[in-house]
């Protein structure tokens, strides 16, 4: 027991240095269309309560209002999400009529982003959930820091230099054969290259 007193205390303390704050007059609410989920009575305009840490988060953005202000698409700020480990991608069905028999229904599945654990515990997704047409649905918001997340890894992406196509990567290598003093015989044996493609790639290299 005291070692989980410690544990529950670190976490509280690595909370607060993130920003958290306690929780005022905590209570769970339940609606029609809302699953429960933590609340606080006096939460003020924009205050998102982290389900897990029990943080209060301002200044989250959904993915297409983040994609927005990025000028990406949403499915690029959910790619950045996934390999952050926020996001996973979950398969799901959902019922939609049939094109030759509309009064009917059939299944169509569909891979749906839905926030992970490690996501919501390090503070850079928090789900919401609730029902639209039938069905529970979750609305992902990104946090102030899972925003500069999203931000920092594409503009790695934008400033990365663009990968060599293949088959500039072939004339390079085969350039390099060439001035290293190996014949064309020699290059098909290196590379293991057909002999007219290494004859067509010679014949557009700048005269050595």
């Amino acid at each position: 027991m005291r070692d989980y007193a410690e544990w529950i205390a670190a976490q509280r303390r690595e909370a607060i240095a993130r920003g958290g704050k306690p929780l005022r007059k905590h209570s769970k609410r339940s609606g029609a269309d809302l699953e429960p989920f933590a609340r606080t009575e006096d939460r003020k305009p924009g205050e998102i309560v982290n389900p897990v840490t029990g943080e209060i988060v301002t200044g989250c953005l959904t993915v297409s209002k983040l994609a927005d202000r990025l000028s990406v698409s949403p499915q690029q700020v959910t790619a950045v999400l996934e390999k952050a480990g926020a996001v996973v991608r979950v398969l799901r069905t959902k019922e939609v009529p049939m094109i030759c028999a509309p009064e009917l229904t059939k299944p169509r599945y569909e891979h749906t982003p839905e926030v992970t654990r490690d996501g919501v515990e390090d503070g850079l997704v928090i789900p919401l959930m609730f029902k639209h047409g039938g069905r529970q649905s979750q609305c992902i918001l990104i946090t102030p820091d899972g925003q500069e997340v999203v931000k920092a890894a594409l503009q790695a992406k934008r400033s990365a230099p663009d990968k060599i196509g293949k088959v500039e990567s072939k004339a390079q290598r085969i350039g390099e054969l060439l001035d290293a003093g190996l014949s064309q015989a020699a290059i098909v044996r290196a590379t293991g290259l057909p002999k007219q493609t290494v004859s067509r790639i010679v014949k557009t290299l700048p005269t050595r």
